[in-house]
């Protein structure tokens, strides 16, 4: 499953975004993730710190804990969003997701609602990290 910033950052989607994460790391999931992903986490965990709303070791503590995931990076090739960011009005960096998911025929779970409304009728590997489930064993 691609998953996105998104999803390991909001608090209000934590008790699902926990369920997922808990399947990755029970071996249940794998996670996977455009190599801008790390970039993302990175910045936002600055942006919390510089802001602070996190102390400098709890942002150290953060980074440590998304690296500690081995959230598979994937890197893309060069003009795979395009197509997806013009159909779709969207950042490149919001299609590199769509897009990986699309390649690699896996489904794709965000916290983004912007991102979500934008495909949810048209791309039906999309989901809501709202209305993630875990899967029966």
């Amino acid at each position: 499953m691609i998953v996105d910033a998104s999803v390991l950052l909001h608090d209000e989607l934590q008790p699902n975004a926990l369920a997922l994460v808990r399947e990755h790391v029970a071996g249940r999931l794998q996670l996977s993730a455009p190599a801008l992903l790390i970039y993302e986490l990175s910045n936002a965990v600055w942006q919390a710190e510089r802001r602070g709303r996190l102390t400098r070791s709890q942002a150290d503590r953060v980074i440590d804990s998304f690296a500690n995931l081995e959230i598979e990076s994937v890197a893309q090739p060069v003009g795979e969003m395009l197509p997806l960011a013009r159909q779709f009005a969207l950042s490149a960096y919001d299609a590199a997701y769509l897009s990986l998911a699309q390649a690699s025929g896996d489904s794709f779970i965000t916290g983004d609602l912007r991102l979500y409304h934008a495909v949810k009728g048209a791309l039906d590997y999309v989901i809501w990290i709202g209305d993630y489930t875990i899967r029966a064993s």
